[in-house]
């Protein structure tokens, strides 16, 4: 059972999410201060279909017309274009663009693959929401490390435009918003803490693991649907809200109980899959257990400790809920015990 669950996993959601050469390279200057957007143009001219969609987008059309008429007609202009285009739009732009062509192909739109096709209207905010909430909450707040916060939220996104395509149900396609809600809260949970912890290892991926983690939630649950009845995801988390113990607490207990993989299985390898949150793959694993990390990267064991903690008060809006031990001595290594943990909720 549990092979033929990572199999539909892959096949489903992992497979089709792993970022190809243009997109992941707009994603990765997008987050390099000290790359200039220019540095983009060789990965352009070799992939002329993001060449092309780039030169047919309706709002470009009138100066690529200009910037053509300016060369020879004998002469390539690609060069020229490509390198007016990047700087004009910027890395974040670029970056939207290229990242809402992959959800386009991955949804089995037609591209552009010559310059005598119709031009193109595109929105990226319509395509990327959760990618675009996510980076803006950082930048209107004013938090670090806003381009992986995006690269977070694109995770939901990816989700999303697989779950059309497949023909999921509405309320699977609904969950994906939730599940990002609850990530969104983990994440701004997690963040403030770690800013009353100081210097924190792999800070850099403090808000987007935990904004990245309820996303192996929306794959359970459309792995483990309603028609399964007692085995669907959706009756397992009506239990837990019933559950004496609490919501979050039922879910440590039972979940791997009940399900040959677990929602941190399904989001570290989603992590995995997409590249740029890769490194806290073992962090996103392990955020249940984070003493296992303990030894072997301490770095990883932190940040998956504020996990936890951001877990369990997401779980609990109104401050009653009750630490584990290994989370208290977390909390009390860094002076974030009692009173301090809830008024940062």
């Amino acid at each position: 059972m549990e092979s033929d669950v990572l199999i539909r996993a892959f096949r489903e959601f992992l497979l089709p999410s792993a970022p190809s050469e243009t997109p992941l390279a707009t994603l990765k200057a997008s987050g390099n201060e000290k790359m200039r957007v220019r540095q983009l143009m060789p990965t352009f001219i070799r992939n002329p279909a993001y060449f092309n969609f780039l030169m047919k987008l309706n709002i470009l059309a009138q100066k690529v017309k200009d910037w053509r008429s300016e060369v020879p007609e004998n002469v390539d202009h690609s060069p020229v274009i490509v390198d007016r285009i990047l700087s004009l739009m910027g890395k974040d732009l670029i970056r939207n663009l290229t990242v809402s062509m992959s959800l386009l192909r991955a949804a089995g739109t037609a591209l552009p693959r010559s310059t005598k096709d119709a031009g193109l209207s595109l929105n990226p905010s319509d395509l990327l929401p959760m990618a675009i909430a996510a980076q803006d909450c950082c930048l209107d707040k004013k938090l670090m490390h806003a381009d992986m916060a995006y690269n977070a939220g694109l995770i939901y996104d990816w989700l999303s435009i697989h779950l059309s395509r497949i023909k999921a149900s509405q309320d699977q396609k609904a969950y994906t918003k939730e599940a990002f809600a609850e990530g969104l809260l983990m994440a701004k949970i997690a963040y403030r803490m770690g800013q009353r912890m100081g210097r924190v290892e792999q800070d850099r991926y403090i808000f987007a693991g935990a904004l990245a983690i309820p996303a192996g939630k929306v794959m359970m649950n459309f792995l483990f649907p309603k028609e399964t009845k007692e085995r669907s995801w959706a009756q397992f988390m009506a239990d837990c809200e019933k559950h004496p113990q609490g919501k979050r607490e039922a879910m440590l207990t039972f979940e791997k109980k009940r399900f040959p993989v677990t929602h941190a299985d399904l989001a570290s390898l989603m992590a995995s899959f997409t590249e740029m949150l890769r490194p806290a793959e073992k962090a996103i694993l392990f955020y249940n257990t984070p003493y296992y990390l303990k030894s072997s990267s301490p770095g990883l064991s932190t940040i998956a400790n504020l996990w936890s903690v951001a877990a369990l008060a997401a779980a609990h809006p109104d401050g009653k809920f009750q630490v584990e031990p290994h989370q208290e001595k977390f909390l009390k290594k860094y002076a974030l015990a009692g009173d301090l943990l809830k008024k940062l909720l």
